[in-house]
């Protein structure tokens, strides 16, 4: 399997951008999410995929994510199960890296060594924790490292040049740019500063630099084409799952399709 660097990279050649597809697990039910998975895989529309573990407190996410993590509790989804699915989904994938999302108690509940065990054996490539600051993320790297398993940064948008270069030195897989200061949620526009955000990353990191929260427009992937390497699509991915009623793979197919016209 590719590593999530190299990737996203490949895909930046390719198609001038990489595709980072976000999915809660277990939503809408544990089947559609591995469904929707194995055809983006199948139809090479996606650089890495990031899979959300549900929890009832996600404070970095909007109303659209939150009322999925819901619905995933709901279908009884924990970080074992999540584990599970993506062990079965790489049973038949062997070349997209997946990253596995979640937030930090329900990994310390478990502990460090069990969660980042459990990623290896079912073959997590990479790991993003939303709610920890990029210091105690460091300390994290010890133990994940430990089962080769990397750790993705997140930058805010009003970062300091010390706190983002702290990032880039700590990165690995790619840096993540969260293009808004708020939670998750589709938008009409690009915040005006995001290129020069983007671009003061770029002068510390050695890997590439991932933009996301809100991006749900073909106008937004052409724009971010100019200066990152990677989109993630999150809350508008989790939008056409809702809307849809018995035709949710072939929908997000279309979406993710339509994005990069």
């Amino acid at each position: 399997m590719k590593s999530i660097s190299s990737s996203i990279i490949d895909d930046k050649n390719k198609n001038g951008i990489g595709i980072i597809p976000f999915l809660t697990s277990g939503f809408p039910n544990v089947e559609i999410t591995k469904d929707i998975i194995l055809k983006l895989v199948d139809e090479k529309l996606c650089s890495a995929i990031e899979i959300g573990i549900p929890f009832s407190d996600p404070i970095a996410e909007g109303k659209t994510i939150q009322r999925s993590s819901s619905v995933a509790l709901k279908n009884g989804v924990t970080i074992d199960s999540t584990l599970k699915t993506i062990s079965e989904i790489n049973e038949y994938n062997k070349d997209t890296p997946i990253i596995s999302m979640g937030y930090y108690n329900p990994i310390i509940k478990i502990g460090l060594d069990n969660f980042f065990s459990g990623c290896k054996q079912s073959g997590v490539n990479g790991v993003i924790i939303a709610d920890i600051p990029n210091t105690e993320l460091e300390i994290i790297q010890n133990t994940a490292n430990k089962y080769q398993i990397e750790t993705i940064p997140l930058v805010p948008l009003n970062a300091s040049d010390t706190t983002v270069e702290h990032a880039c030195k700590i990165g690995q897989g790619f840096i993540y740019c969260v293009s808004v200061l708020g939670v998750t949620g589709t938008r009409e526009k690009l915040s005006k500063d995001l290129s020069k955000k983007v671009n003061q990353v770029n002068n510390f990191s050695e890997i590439p630099v991932a933009v996301g929260f809100g991006i749900s427009r073909n106008s937004h992937i052409k724009e971010l084409k100019k200066y990152a390497d990677a989109a993630v699509i999150g809350s508008a991915i989790i939008d056409v799952i809702s809307s849809s009623e018995n035709n949710e793979i072939d929908n997000v197919v279309k979406f993710i399709k339509g994005l990069l016209k």
